[in-house]
């Protein structure tokens, strides 16, 4: 469980962001729980790091945040914004932790089996489309990731929501036939015969 470190600020809007921002800090926000939300900001480069570190289980476990040096929460990372130029996070929403919940998360897709996956061998490329799945289930029971074998894949079959085993009290959002990811054949660009070269 990470530690997320966070100072209440007063105020909104964009003026407000961006004195912040300048200062090093970063916009954020906690709610939910039955409580008033919280406008609050954490340290930009701690953050960073923390992201760095933790990757995606900032999304998917319980964290703890101390608020103003004191007072303690149980929270989950709801989702962040990022500057489309820079990268950068411009703002972070956390809800309060309730274990019996029902939250909807995206949770990262791990695939596994690719170096036994009969399609990759007779020369095909595993094309992944969904990288994440969007989920709903209690936020104590959220898993780490969904992991997908495709050590029995043949070439031009494909893996689809509907054929994932997903945990007990675990639901998939979207299309049951949505593709996840499918063995694709390569292919080679003829050359066309009539086509004129330049002398």
């Amino acid at each position: 469980m990470a530690v997320i470190n966070a100072k209440t600020r007063d105020g909104a809007g964009k003026g407000v962001a961006r004195k912040l921002r300048r200062e090093g800090r970063l916009p954020a926000v906690l709610y939910g729980g039955g409580q008033p939300n919280i406008n609050l900001s954490l340290d930009a480069k701690e953050w960073d790091d923390l992201l760095v570190k933790e990757k995606s289980k900032l999304r998917t476990h319980r964290q703890e945040m101390v608020i103003d040096g004191s007072n303690r929460s149980l929270v989950l990372m709801r989702g962040f914004q990022i500057h489309p130029l820079s990268g950068n996070a411009v703002h972070v929403d956390f809800t309060r932790f309730d274990p019996n919940q029902e939250i909807e998360i995206s949770i990262p897709i791990h695939i596994v089996g690719e170096e036994k996956c009969p399609g990759v061998k007779a020369g095909g490329i595993l094309q992944v489309v969904q990288r994440e799945l969007e989920i709903t289930c209690l936020a104590g029971k959220v898993p780490d990731s969904i992991e997908i074998s495709v050590a029995n894949l043949e070439l031009g079959h494909s893996i689809h929501i509907e054929d994932i085993a997903l945990p007990d009290g675990v639901e998939a959002h979207g299309e049951a036939d949505a593709t996840i990811l499918t063995v694709v054949a390569i292919r080679s660009e003829a050359v066309d015969e009539g086509t004129e070269t330049a002398e």
